[in-house]
């Protein structure tokens, strides 16, 4: 987990708003956007059996090559839900999905490595 919690996030952020002049509103929504995205691409990713791949991103290990181009894949998604759905520039949006995707993957990874744990200690 703690390869996706940057010190500076807060500080990221704020700096992307006033870049962006985007109000905090519209940043919440651009999470919630990130969320929704992330939570469908990791589940379409699992049910074709990329397991692996998912579970190497949620450890903070995506280095791998499939695990590369899963991460990529999943941040060009978002950009393109934030432009979709904010009605934002392609720049902005790809700066949000870099500072917020690292958000996500922390909680989320949290809540899923502690259930597989729970799962194997069983």
């Amino acid at each position: 987990m703690r390869a996706f919690n940057s010190s500076k996030t807060q500080q990221q952020l704020r700096e992307l708003m006033q870049w962006g002049k985007i109000r905090q509103e519209q940043l919440s929504h651009a999470i919630l956007i990130t969320k929704d995205t992330v939570l469908g691409y990791l589940k379409k990713q699992l049910q074709k059996g990329n397991w692996k791949d998912v579970l190497d991103v949620l450890e903070g290990k995506p280095m791998t090559v499939n695990g590369k181009l899963l991460q990529e894949e999943l941040r060009n998604r978002i950009a393109s839900n934030l432009i979709l759905q904010l009605h934002i520039r392609h720049a902005l949006a790809i700066s949000m999905a870099v500072i917020i995707l690292p958000l996500i993957l922390s909680k989320l990874s949290g809540l899923v490595l502690g259930k597989i744990k729970g799962f194997t200690e069983e």
